[in-house]
């Protein structure tokens, strides 16, 4: 006796039954929601970032010029030598002032032979007053006419004695004068030679003497970038950052140390502006080189142990927003505030705990009620399956539909 008659008298009546409790008024079936797919509301940190392009630069740029009213006499460094503070760059030419020294020498000593002439003719005049005093006592008592002379006489040696040594004294101040304006040539041979300020590589040495003659960088180096007219508006200093580089491993931490409030050309209407920025890194890797191509993740806003969600599964109604979530076997309808918004993750605020559950699709559902998952096949536990009879099944079955 054939058998699909039956099966197919058993098919019908299975059909007609669910279609029954389906359609059944206030029947449990026609509130069940199946849930295929949920989540549980995580404990994570939201990093919202965007990347630039930037290139390795020295942090700063010192420049040195030469005096050219002074003879230039030759460079102590060149092009790639690294400096230290103190470190001898270029020195002047002494010539002019050795020069000039030699013309203070012979003027000292033509003043200091005229001194000495001075100083002759001075006791010249001192014999030639004590000779006179001499003969004026010799005379004291003879008529005063007679005595008149002598005493005119020493007078008018006394007054040219005087005189000499009034131009003797003038002579030293001279000489004084001279002797000082040496010393400072003296101390200015000694400044001729000039030293580094700071410390870095000498990137530039001008031998054709055209100022800056000498150009040194810093050894420490420094992301420069551009951002977009959008990018600038959100980028502030002190914001963190990534770098990396194709040519090292690893990624440096940073942060932005400037951001340029004017555009790097001159405004056009018809070109989008670029505002230069740059970062500080941290710790910078060794091997990392001026003129390195790298590209780096400004982090513009960070929130750590936010309660996240999948942005998908946010409903919207009335300009509320809302979560299901599944709690003891009931979907319910949850009222959220949103925070920040990280690709495929939403921050919440307020309204759901880390740990809650909530369905992905919130689409499928229209209000709240109860709901069924899928039979997971795999984790049945087989043993305890074993363990209840035929007839304990079919009851359990019956029981299920007839509560339906």
């Amino acid at each position: 006796m054939k058998k699909w008659p039956y099966l197919l008298a058993l098919a019908i009546i299975f059909i007609g039954i669910n279609l029954f409790l389906l359609e059944k008024k206030d029947s449990k079936v026609s509130q069940l929601h199946f849930v295929p797919k949920w989540d549980m509301v995580k404990k994570e940190s939201l990093v919202q970032s965007f990347s630039s392009n930037g290139v390795v630069i020295p942090s700063e740029t010192h420049h040195v010029y030469i005096d050219k009213e002074v003879g230039f006499n030759q460079f102590l460094v060149k092009e790639g030598d690294v400096v230290e503070t103190g470190t001898p760059l270029f020195e002047y030419s002494t010539s002019t002032l050795e020069k000039q020294q030699k013309l203070l020498d012979a003027e000292i000593e033509r003043l200091e032979k005229e001194i000495e002439s001075i100083d002759a003719s001075i006791q010249n005049l001192e014999a030639m007053l004590s000779s006179a005093e001499t003969d004026e006592k010799a005379s004291e008592n003879k008529d005063d006419q007679i005595q008149v002379v002598p005493k005119t006489a020493s007078y008018s040696i006394k007054l040219e004695i005087n005189d000499k040594e009034l131009t003797k004294e003038k002579l030293e101040q001279r000489i004084d004068q001279y002797n000082d304006q040496k010393s400072g040539y003296n101390d200015e041979a000694s400044n001729l030679t000039i030293v580094s300020d700071t410390a870095g590589v000498v990137k530039k040495v001008a031998y054709d003497l055209n100022n800056p003659v000498i150009t040194i960088v810093s050894s420490q180096p420094i992301i420069q970038g551009y951002l977009s007219e959008q990018q600038q508006s959100k980028v502030k200093s002190g914001m963190q950052t990534l770098t990396t580089t194709h040519l090292i491993k690893g990624k440096m931490k940073g942060v932005i140390e400037k951001v340029g409030n004017t555009p790097k050309n001159d405004p056009d209407v018809d070109k989008q502006s670029v505002y230069p920025y740059e970062i500080a890194l941290d710790k910078p890797n060794s091997k990392l080189q001026i003129g390195y191509h790298v590209k780096s993740n400004i982090i513009t806003k960070e929130i750590k142990d936010a309660k996240v969600i999948q942005k998908n599964s946010v409903d919207h109604q009335k300009n509320k927003e809302f979560i299901w979530s599944l709690d003891h076997g009931l979907v319910k309808k949850k009222e959220i505030q949103k925070g920040l918004q990280v690709g495929k993750k939403q921050q919440i605020k307020d309204g759901a705990n880390i740990g809650d559950l909530y369905i992905t699709k919130p689409q499928q559902i229209k209000k709240p009620g109860e709901f069924i998952t899928s039979l997971k096949i795999t984790k049945i536990d087989k043993q305890a399956i074993k363990t209840v009879g035929l007839k304990s099944s079919v009851k359990y079955i019956l029981i299920g539909l007839l509560q339906k």
